[in-house]
């Protein structure tokens, strides 16, 4: 009973969030030689060409909800982490939990970052149009993005299944056939240094090619007491062996490389082909304990805890941010590759074929990450098994006292995955004067296999996980698949023009998906009984046929306004052997896009209402591990995004976001818990504000500029359930808070035949140390805290 209820708790956590973590990109453009990117000639805002509806298009007249950041707004920004893209478009937030290796991403309340490789995102992400299939394989250091996109909403029709809540499409530079280098280098606190290096190659007859390395470093931003002990853990899994804590939390050092060739072979036929390569070892964030939450474990936890001071060991219990922490976490080494060939043909003035080829992989060695910040507590297995049995003078028996090397876990996960997939798109883009159709036809295989050792109050001997008679009680063991998953699909969207001023689009998509898994182990090894579930190859597949309806009204060339009527799915799948259906979503939207004033303010808007069903939650059952179709929810919000130029010189933008998230239906293996349950990690409201000041142009070309921004967002809840300790619920929320980031620089300043550019900036300028976000509601209540001030200087040279 006692694991049953533990595994329960553990997993409701999960429910509708999972383990997260950000992954660095790097922008094409540097912030140094990116600020002057606002105003047009003659003083008005930019155009912004989007792919949101997969082909090239005006975004004022694209009837979709999406936020196009170019590269020089990403250098703006300084776009060097996938977390920075928080704030910058409305209703879309990004956490940082744990290793670097797996970004948890909610647009509009739909959050996408499960880890297992049974189970798939719910916000799509592409490279260069080629369909990322796991989290995990989200981890690439770009070198040169040209531009992001982030649709919001559900894009089932022309992107497919797992984007029920949107999708974020990344596009790198092609070559320009011209030579030229550009080389930028940062350096900053924490020892942080950074540089890229592009450059493009002279076409040679039709072939262009660029190549670009870049390599980020830094120090981490605090101490890890433990850093540079070890622990192995050969007795669960050999292949595991000795893991070493790192150092430094947040630190990494990661190596990037890309190369894109261009190969126009007619004036009708372009071959383009990109390969990347990101080589990265990363430190996950500090973790600290805020409490003991009610439930079937908190007199173990709780005692445990207590006994601490006795016996030298360190809790990492505080109400405020610690520095430093101890925590039992090892570096992350990840390898994430693609090669990406994208054919093109414009067979004449209305119809263009395309095909998107992809090959993608990543390798995720073995690593330990102390989820439940306890990996500087010392208890040896004589003194759990004295509690187990309520001897507490037997705790204190000199035969099983905790020796300097010997520690235990509340929370134990250590992992290693690997991943290998291929895709295939064939794109028919018709353009006449009455109709535009794009229609196509997909292909997706993956094969990714995975091994997760789980220890729940898991002792450690002389540096040793040793398994015990409790894994049975607590649930600690091993979980060995691989995951064999296809999907085919075919799609058409078409836009029929009625008049100049009216569009009526429809489109669908019918998928079919083949889940397969294959359970290789599960259970505790080195303990009588074996596996939970015996050994085997479990299939299921699923069809799904997906729509969109979109009415367009343009009053004049300069409004936009359009009624929208969308549908997605997330894919059903199989853990645990057991078979799970899949999540659909209907999402009904009005927008209005805008430009007033000869294009000196853009004002585009949207509202929302989202009917959420068979949600898919994740938890434990009879000891299993498992997905669940147990819900269903409402969600409904509006969005505004605003910029201007008042002035000559200045340009302000904002972007605000609302979001009211409501469960109708939410049946766990506590029963129907709907009235009580709450959505975790969806701050109802969230805001951007930015200001920027361009100074007169000197020196021949060269430009200053002073730049601000500020994100605000309101309070966040970061579990389903309270945690049964009032006080505790107390501390367990994230509050609004503000982040506020700051740039001064120099741009394009000739200086012998070469152009220059510097800036200072700051991130985090009032050094806010709020909680931002909260580890697993079980055995212990954790919570991670946002890094302080960071500061630095960045030098471009383009030539």
């Amino acid at each position: 009973m006692l694991k049953k209820s533990l595994r329960t708790a553990l997993f409701s956590f999960t429910a509708v969030g999972a383990l997260s973590s950000s992954q660095a990109f790097a922008q094409a453009t540097d912030a140094a030689q990116a600020a002057p990117a606002a105003a047009s000639t003659g003083g008005g805002l930019s155009d912004i060409v989007v792919t949101a509806q997969r082909r090239a298009e005006n975004l004022q007249n694209v009837p979709v909800a999406v936020t196009a950041l170019n590269q020089d707004t990403l250098g703006n920004f300084r776009v060097t982490d996938v977390s920075d893209l928080t704030g910058l478009a409305p209703n879309l937030q990004i956490l940082s939990q744990g290793l670097q290796s797996i970004p948890t991403i909610s647009i509009r309340g739909i959050s996408s970052g499960v880890s297992n490789n049974s189970v798939d995102p719910k916000v799509g992400i592409y490279l260069d149009g080629v369909y990322i299939g796991r989290s995990v394989g989200a981890i690439f250091d770009l070198a040169d993005i040209e531009r992001v996109e982030v649709l919001r909403g559900p894009q089932g029709t022309l992107f497919g299944r797992n984007a029920t809540g949107g999708a974020i499409s990344l596009v790198t530079a092609a070559p320009t056939g011209e030579f030229g280098v550009n080389a930028y280098a940062s350096y900053g606190n924490y020892d942080a240094f950074r540089t890229r290096v592009t450059v493009n190659l002279p076409a040679l007859g039709p072939l262009s090619v660029k190549v670009t390395y870049l390599h980020d470093q830094n120090n981490g931003y605090m101490k890890n007491l433990i850093g540079g002990r070890s622990i192995n853990l050969s007795l669960r899994d050999p292949s595991f062996g000795t893991l070493t804590y790192g150092d430094r939390f947040g630190a990494k050092n990661v190596n990037a490389f890309q190369v894109a060739a261009r190969l126009q072979a007619t004036d009708n036929l372009t071959v383009d082909y990109k390969f990347d390569y990101t080589q990265s070892k990363t430190m996950g964030s500090a973790v600290q304990l805020l409490g003991t939450p009610a439930g079937p474990t908190a007199p173990l936890a709780g005692g445990i805890l207590a006994f601490q001071p006795l016996f030298g060991g360190i809790t990492n219990l505080s109400t405020t941010r610690l520095d430093p922490v101890a925590n039992a976490t090892s570096p992350e080494d990840l390898n994430v590759q693609g090669h990406n060939v994208t054919v093109t043909l414009h067979a004449n003035d209305n119809l263009e074929v395309k095909s998107i080829t992809g090959v993608r992989s990543f390798d995720q060695q073995p690593n330990i990450f102390d989820l439940a910040g306890t990996g500087g507590i010392r208890f040896t297995a004589g003194q759990l098994a004295a509690l187990l049995q309520g001897n507490v003078p037997g705790v204190f028996n000199p035969a099983v006292a905790p020796g300097p090397n010997d520690s235990m876990f509340s929370l134990l996960t250590s992992r290693k995955t690997r991943q290998k997939q291929f895709s295939e798109e064939l794109q028919f883009v018709v353009t006449t004067k009455a109709i535009d159709l794009t229609a196509g036809l997909f292909y997706f295989h993956e094969r990714s296999p995975a091994t997760d050792i789980l220890g729940i109050f898991q002792p450690v001997a002389n540096g040793v996980v040793i398994p015990t008679p409790f894994d049975s009680i607590f649930g600690s063991g091993v979980t060995e698949s691989i995951a064999v998953n296809s999907s085919m699909a075919a799609y058409a969207q078409g836009t029929y023009h009625v008049t100049p001023k009216l569009d009526i689009t429809l489109g669908g998509r019918f998928t079919a998906d083949n889940r397969e898994t294959i359970l290789i182990r599960t259970g505790s090894p080195g303990v009588g009984g074996g596996g939970i579930l015996p050994p085997g190859t479990y299939k299921k597949s699923y069809e799904k046929f997906n729509y969109t309806g979109i009415l367009t009204y343009r009053p004049t060339g300069d409004i936009t306004a359009y009624a929208k009527i969308a549908t997605g799915y997330v894919a059903g799948g199989i853990l645990s052997a057991i078979p799970y259906n899949p999540e659909t979503v209907a999402s009904y939207e009005l927008g209005l896009k805008s430009e007033l004033f000869n294009r000196r303010l853009r004002a585009n808007f949207a509202g929302f209402y989202v009917n959420y069903k068979d949600l898919q939650i994740q938890t434990f059952q009879n000891g299993v591990q498992r997905f669940e179709n147990a819900g269903k929810a409402r969600i409904w919000g509006v969005e505004a995004e605003i910029d201007a130029i008042p002035v000559e010189r200045l340009t302000l933008s904002g972007t605000a976001g609302y979001t009211d998230f409501k469960y109708l239906k939410y049946v766990s293996e506590l029963g129907d818990i709907t009235d009580i349950v709450r959505a975790n990690y969806i701050p109802k409201w969230n805001v951007r504000l930015s200001g920027q000041y361009d100074f007169p142009e000197f020196g021949g070309g060269g430009n200053m500029y002073f730049r601000m921004d500020g994100r605000w967002q309101s309070k966040a809840y970061p579990g389903a359930l309270p945690t049964g300790v009032p006080a505790l619920d107390a501390l367990a929320v994230t509050r609004p808070y503000w982040i506020v980031d700051g740039r001064f620089g120099l741009v394009n300043l000739p200086m012998g035949g070469v152009k220059l550019g510097a800036s200072l900036w700051v991130k985090n300028l009032l050094d806010k140390n709020d909680v931002f976000v909260f580890g697993p509601q079980v055995i212990n209540q954790t919570a991670e805290f946002l890094v302080g001030r960071t500061f630095g200087a960045d030098v471009t040279v383009k030539f």
